[in-house]
């Protein structure tokens, strides 16, 4: 079974620091908003709404909190090398990059997922949970598109013709 992963993280001068963190699977939509590492002065981001403040987990719990929500997937799927790179040093798996795929960027892929988080009311905002569902709705859709089998157009290669019982209009024996 599949999972797409998107986070949202500051980056520091060697450290990127995951604020946000949404893992989607065919049914399943879970988010997660970690607290601030150290304390700094209140900011926020106006590409994606989050405030360094912002936070329901503890930042030192990211490693157990991921691990624990993508532990029932076989294929790990997140869009970017940076996230890519982060994801697999966090949860000590191989991410699978939807770049490889060709997949266009989440912004550009419809999405029915609404965001119920207040500071992602505005549809300019870069929102994980929004972006980890179009990701993996175009993942389904792929992997879908690509398990048809596509058949030749060559209808010569049949070399049987259908039979009818009933006979040809002039081949009707008639008795005087």
């Amino acid at each position: 079974m599949e999972a797409t992963i998107d986070i949202e993280f500051l980056q520091g001068d060697n450290e990127q620091i995951i604020k946000e963190a949404v893992v989607v699977s065919d049914d399943v939509v879970q988010t997660y908003v970690f607290r601030p590492p150290c304390y700094m002065e209140p900011h926020g981001s106006e590409e994606n709404g989050l405030s360094w403040a912002d936070g329901h987990f503890p930042y030192d719990q990211v490693k157990t909190v991921l691990r624990e929500a993508v532990a029932p997937y076989d294929h790990l799927y997140a869009r970017g090398f940076d996230k890519c790179e982060l994801l697999t040093d966090i949860l000590n798996r191989p991410i699978h990059n939807y770049e490889d795929l060709e997949c266009p960027d989440p912004m550009k892929l419809k999405s029915e997922n609404h965001c119920t988080l207040p500071y992602h009311t505005f549809p300019h905002m870069r929102c994980a949970a929004r972006n980890a569902h179009a990701l993996h709705s175009w993942l389904l859709f792929h992997f879908k598109h690509k398990s048809y089998i596509k058949c030749p157009s060559n209808h010569g290669r049949h070399t049987m013709q259908f039979a009818s019982g009933v006979p040809k209009p002039n081949t009707f024996v008639t008795k005087p």
